[in-house]
Protein backbone atom coordinates (compact mmCIF):
# COMPACT_ATOMS: atom_id res chain seq x y z
CA UNK A 1 0.00 0.00 0.00
CA UNK A 2 1.38 3.20 -0.90
CA UNK A 3 0.30 6.06 1.43
CA UNK A 4 1.17 9.52 0.83
CA UNK A 5 1.60 11.94 4.27
CA UNK A 6 1.40 15.67 4.11
CA UNK A 7 2.42 17.86 6.61
CA UNK A 8 1.13 21.55 7.52
CA UNK A 9 4.15 22.74 6.56
CA UNK A 10 5.53 20.89 3.61
CA UNK A 11 3.78 20.90 -0.19
CA UNK A 12 4.99 17.89 -1.25
CA UNK A 13 3.85 14.49 0.23
CA UNK A 14 6.75 12.09 1.64
CA UNK A 15 5.75 8.97 0.22
CA UNK A 16 5.38 5.69 2.24
CA UNK A 17 5.05 2.29 2.02
CA UNK A 18 3.44 -0.04 4.60
CA UNK A 19 2.38 -4.28 4.29
CA UNK A 20 1.04 -4.12 7.47
CA UNK A 21 -2.98 -3.35 8.07
CA UNK A 22 -4.15 -0.24 6.78
CA UNK A 23 -5.70 1.03 10.26
CA UNK A 24 -2.28 0.69 11.68
CA UNK A 25 -0.49 2.62 8.76
CA UNK A 26 -2.82 5.47 9.17
CA UNK A 27 -2.26 5.74 12.96
CA UNK A 28 1.25 5.89 12.39
CA UNK A 29 1.15 8.80 10.00
CA UNK A 30 -1.92 11.31 11.59
CA UNK A 31 -1.98 10.03 15.42
CA UNK A 32 -4.22 7.86 17.36
CA UNK A 33 -7.46 8.80 16.70
CA UNK A 34 -7.51 8.53 13.03
CA UNK A 35 -10.92 9.90 10.98
CA UNK A 36 -11.70 9.42 7.54
CA UNK A 37 -12.04 12.63 5.51
CA UNK A 38 -15.27 12.53 3.91
CA UNK A 39 -15.48 13.01 0.17
CA UNK A 40 -11.91 13.13 -0.12
CA UNK A 41 -12.17 10.15 -3.08
CA UNK A 42 -9.93 10.92 -5.55
CA UNK A 43 -6.04 12.43 -5.77
CA UNK A 44 -4.32 13.81 -8.95
CA UNK A 45 -1.20 12.36 -9.03
CA UNK A 46 1.28 14.08 -12.06
CA UNK A 47 -1.97 14.69 -13.96
CA UNK A 48 -3.80 11.26 -13.63
CA UNK A 49 -6.83 10.26 -11.25
CA UNK A 50 -6.56 7.98 -8.65
CA UNK A 51 -9.36 6.71 -6.18
CA UNK A 52 -8.28 7.41 -2.65
CA UNK A 53 -9.01 7.44 0.90
CA UNK A 54 -7.63 10.37 3.16
CA UNK A 55 -7.55 10.32 7.51
CA UNK A 56 -6.88 12.99 9.46
CA UNK A 57 -6.24 13.30 13.10
CA UNK A 58 -10.36 13.67 14.34
CA UNK A 59 -8.56 15.93 17.26
CA UNK A 60 -6.17 17.85 15.33
CA UNK A 61 -8.49 21.56 15.10
CA UNK A 62 -9.60 21.01 19.11
CA UNK A 63 -5.85 20.69 19.66
CA UNK A 64 -4.33 23.70 17.71
CA UNK A 65 -2.38 21.51 15.11
CA UNK A 66 -1.46 23.87 12.19
CA UNK A 67 -3.81 24.14 9.24
CA UNK A 68 -2.88 21.97 6.20
CA UNK A 69 -3.25 23.97 3.08
CA UNK A 70 -2.33 21.54 0.63
CA UNK A 71 -4.31 18.89 2.16
CA UNK A 72 -7.64 21.16 2.27
CA UNK A 73 -6.56 22.19 -1.18
CA UNK A 74 -6.77 19.00 -2.68
CA UNK A 75 -10.03 17.97 -0.41
CA UNK A 76 -11.53 20.90 -2.26
CA UNK A 77 -10.71 19.41 -5.71
CA UNK A 78 -11.81 16.02 -4.98
CA UNK A 79 -14.87 17.18 -3.69
CA UNK A 80 -15.61 19.03 -6.90
CA UNK A 81 -14.65 16.13 -9.10
CA UNK A 82 -17.59 14.36 -6.55
CA UNK A 83 -19.78 16.83 -8.16
CA UNK A 84 -20.07 19.86 -5.54
CA UNK A 85 -19.80 22.35 -7.62
CA UNK A 86 -18.31 24.96 -4.80
CA UNK A 87 -15.75 22.20 -3.09
CA UNK A 88 -15.11 23.42 0.37
CA UNK A 89 -16.96 27.30 -0.02
CA UNK A 90 -20.07 28.22 1.09
CA UNK A 91 -22.45 30.27 -1.39
CA UNK A 92 -20.77 33.61 -0.38
CA UNK A 93 -16.85 32.39 -1.41
CA UNK A 94 -15.54 31.57 2.37
CA UNK A 95 -13.90 28.66 3.12
CA UNK A 96 -16.16 26.59 4.90
CA UNK A 97 -14.12 23.86 6.32
CA UNK A 98 -10.27 23.00 6.02
CA UNK A 99 -7.79 20.24 7.17
CA UNK A 100 -5.66 20.85 10.58
CA UNK A 101 -2.35 19.17 11.06
CA UNK A 102 -1.12 15.61 9.08
CA UNK A 103 -3.12 13.92 6.36
CA UNK A 104 -2.48 10.67 5.55
CA UNK A 105 -3.79 9.91 1.98
CA UNK A 106 -3.57 5.61 0.74
CA UNK A 107 -4.27 5.64 -3.11
CA UNK A 108 -4.78 2.75 -5.28
CA UNK A 109 -2.02 2.09 -8.12
CA UNK A 110 -4.40 1.86 -10.94
CA UNK A 111 -5.72 5.13 -12.70
CA UNK A 112 -9.75 5.78 -11.50
CA UNK A 113 -11.41 5.31 -15.12
CA UNK A 114 -13.04 8.45 -16.81
CA UNK A 115 -16.69 8.90 -16.55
Amino acid sequence: MERLVFYPSDTRPKKRHFDGPVSLGVQQAVGADPELVPGFTSISREGVIYTCAAYCDREAKRNGSPMNGWASALWHAALKREGYERGLRREDGTVADWLNGSVVVVCTSEPLAPK
